[in-house]
């Protein structure tokens, strides 16, 4: 998708009032937007290779980028490395869970006391992350959600102001 954003020519910007630059600026904003999302979120195919650079003459070219950057060096940390996202609750998730998984292969059960206590600490640990995750996660689903509609709608008005016919009053 990124690679597919054209980098508005001056011409364009001037025969179009300034639009040609807006519409750019909205996609780019939005790749990088869906990019950091897929990042955080895991995904079956997801893939932090996507390229993305925008031209210097943008005033908002360097936060993004610099944001972008952030992102792809979050992700080439050791402790990253194999995980399946970014998300501080994912990676607390499968600590957790390796070390229930640790605790418990190991074990003879019944439990003793001292396992049944680490086991107990560990579940409560995750238990507690799974719900922080679920807090956070559903008004994101929400607001990505609703902002998906946004987009459609706009696209749709836009595509219906086009096809409209140009009518001198």
């Amino acid at each position: 998708i990124g690679g597919n954003l054209p980098v508005p020519r001056a011409s364009d910007v001037a025969a179009t009032g300034g639009l040609a630059s807006a519409v750019y600026t909205m996609g780019a904003v939005l790749f990088v937007t869906a990019w950091a999302l897929v990042a955080a979120i895991p995904c079956q195919d997801r893939g932090l290779q996507a390229h993305f650079a925008v031209p210097r003459s943008f005033h908002w070219a360097a936060p993004v980028t610099t944001l972008y950057e952030r992102v792809l060096e979050e992700s080439k940390k050791k402790d990253r490395k194999h995980s399946c996202g970014l998300l501080k609750e994912i990676h607390l998730i499968e600590r957790w869970s390796r070390q229930l998984m640790e605790i418990t292969d190991a074990a003879q059960f019944p439990l003793d006391e001292e396992k049944d206590a680490e086991v107990r600490v560990a579940a409560q640990e995750l238990v507690q992350v799974c719900e922080t995750l679920k807090d956070g996660l559903d008004p994101l689903e929400r607001q990505v959600r609703e902002m998906f509609h946004r987009i459609v709608r706009t696209r749709t008005e836009i595509l219906d102001c086009l096809s409209r016919p140009n009518t001198a009053e």
